[in-house]
């Protein structure tokens, strides 16, 4: 038998940064797709909100909003809507409560028509436009807006 002593030279440990590497493209990839798929159901949440709101707006007051249009060299709002059921789409002709608008960044209100109402007479499926004023061409173009028709409101309309 030998006596001599073997004496175990320290194990060198190498970092394998091609591993390394592969790990955190993984790591980031696997980050990235959780994000998209986070993004794409609270985007769905949001538009199936918004739908439902537009139903319940259009069940309560009887129009369809078309679009909300900056016209007139920006001094007058063109709130443009569908009648879906004339009977309660009068309600857009309440001289107690006409139709307005809230600037949801400022909170400034858009509620002086530009005219009066020469009847109050509304037919299935006629497109009509009520102009607001827009005094100092506030709203522009994107501005996000409520609207509220009677006691009905719809909000983050974008005005176009």
């Amino acid at each position: 038998m030998d006596d001599s002593l073997v004496i175990n030279s320290p194990v060198e440990h190498r970092i394998n940064w091609r591993a390394v590497g592969v790990g955190l493209a993984l790591l980031f990839l696997l980050a990235l797709a959780g994000w998209m798929i986070a993004s794409q159901v609270a985007g769905n949440l949001t538009q199936r909100r918004q739908a439902e709101a537009i139903t319940a707006f259009e069940e309560e007051t009887g129009i369809r909003v078309l679009r909300i249009v900056r016209t007139a060299g920006g001094g007058i709002i063109d709130f443009q809507y569908q009648v879906v059921d004339p009977d309660k789409a009068l309600i857009v002709h309440d001289a107690d409560k006409p139709p307005m608008m809230l600037d949801e960044k400022s909170n400034l209100i858009f509620a002086n028509p530009f005219h009066e109402h020469a009847d109050r007479e509304v037919h299935t499926a006629v497109t009509y436009h009520e102009l607001i004023m827009n005094g100092g061409g506030f709203l522009k173009p994107g501005s996000k807006i409520t609207l509220r028709v009677g006691d009905s409101v719809l909000e983050h309309l974008i005005v176009q």
